[in-house]
C-alpha cells in the first residue's frame, strides 16, 4: 500500500491547484526548493538552499571516477581528479536525483569548465522516473592538465514540467534495463572508454622520435662520409701539387726517372682508392636508408 502511494506521488504533483491549471514550464528556484524539501523522495539529495540559482541547481563532482580506463575513488585525503591532455574521464555526480513522472531534467557542464578545455559528452535529458546519480564522460581538449576537486560545482541542472502524466496514453516512468545500477558507472563503461586522440598522439610522438633517430644516424653517416672524402681529397691535392712543382714530379723532364714514375703511380692509386671509398660509402648509405625505410 505504501509503495502504491509512493508511486502515485511520483506520477502526480501533490498539489491539486497545480494539477488543475497544469502547464509545462521551467521550474524556478522556489519550485525546485519545494520538490527538494517537501516531497519524498526529494528531487535532489543532498540539497543546499544556498546553492540554488534562479532557475537551476549546481551538481558537484562525486567520489567515483575513471580516467583513461583506470578506476579512481576520490576522498578527503585525495580529493583531486586530474585529467591529462587529450585524456578521457568518466565521472559521477555527488548528488542523486529522483525525478517524478511530471518532470524532466536537463543538465550540462558549467561554462567556465568548457573554457578550461573540457568537453561534456553526456545525455542532455534525464527522463521522468529516473532515480540515482548522474554519469558522463569528460574529454580534455586542451594541451594542459585539468584538475577537478571532490565536491566542486561542475554541472548545472534545470527542471521542466511535462504535459499531464496519463498512463492510458502510453506514459511510462524510466526504469533501469536489466540489473544496471544507478550508483555505479561500471556497467555503463564496460570497454572501458579511452581517448583515441591521446593514443594517436602517443603513436605519432613515437613515430617522430624513431624518425629523428634515423635522421640523426643518417646525418652521422653523412658527416663521416664527408670527413673521409675531404681528407682523402686533401691528400691527393697535396700530392699532386707536390709532384707537379718539385723535381719528383717529372713534369719538367722529358725522361722521368723511376722515382718520378713511382710517384705518379702512387697518386693514381690514391685516386682509385678514393673512388673505391666513395663508391663503398654510397652503397652503404643506400642500404642503410632502405633498411630504415623498411622499419
Amino acid at each position: 500500500m505504501a509503495a502504491n502511494k509512493k508511486e502515485s506521488r511520483l506520477k502526480e504533483d501533490p498539489r491539486e491547484e497545480v494539477r488543475r491549471g497544469w502547464q509545462g514550464a521551467v521550474l524556478l528556484r522556489d519550485e525546485i526548493e519545494y520538490y527538494c524539501t517537501q516531497v519524498d523522495p526529494p528531487l535532489i539529495h543532498p540539497f543546499e538552499e544556498e546553492d540554488l540559482e534562479p532557475a537551476s541547481y549546481p551538481l558537484h563532482l562525486g567520489k567515483k571516477c575513471r580516467v583513461d580506463g583506470k578506476d579512481q575513488e576520490l576522498s578527503t585525503d585525495k580529493p583531486r581528479l586530474t585529467i591529462p591532455p587529450h585524456g578521457l574521464a568518466v565521472v559521477t555526480t555527488l548528488e542523486k536525483v529522483s525525478l517524478p513522472g511530471f518532470l524532466i531534467a536537463r543538465w550540462n557542464l558549467k561554462v567556465k569548465k568548457v573554457y578550461q578545455g573540457l568537453l561534456w559528452v553526456g545525455g542532455p535529458q534525464v527522463d521522468p522516473g529516473y532515480a540515482g546519480n548522474l554519469f558522463c564522460p569528460l574529454y580534455n581538449l586542451s594541451a594542459e592538465k585539468v584538475h577537478l576537486e571532490l565536491g566542486e560545482g561542475l554541472f548545472t541542472i534545470d527542471f521542466e514540467r511535462t504535459t499531464l502524466y496519463d498512463e492510458s496514453k502510453g506514459c511510462k516512468l524510466w526504469k533501469p534495463k536489466g540489473d544496471r545500477p544507478t550508483d555505479s558507472f561500471g556497467s555503463l563503461d564496460t570497454l572501458p572508454l579511452r581517448s583515441g586522440v591521446k593514443q594517436e598522439l602517443k603513436e605519432m610522438r613515437k613515430d617522430l622520435e624513431e624518425g629523428k633517430e634515423r635522421l640523426d644516424g643518417f646525418q652521422s653517416r653523412i658527416d663521416t662520409f664527408q670527413g673521409i672524402t675531404f681528407t682523402v681529397l686533401g691528400i691527393i691535392v697535396a700530392a699532386i701539387a707536390f709532384v707537379s712543382t718539385s723535381q719528383f714530379g717529372g713534369l719538367r723532364t722529358k725522361t722521368p726517372t723511376y722515382w718520378q714514375i713511382a710517384t705518379w703511380i702512387i697518386v693514381l692509386l690514391a685516386i682509385l682508392i678514393l673512388a673505391g671509398v666513395l663508391a663503398y660509402a654510397g652503397v652503404q648509405t643506400i642500404r642503410n636508408n632502405k633498411k630504415d625505410g623498411d622499419q
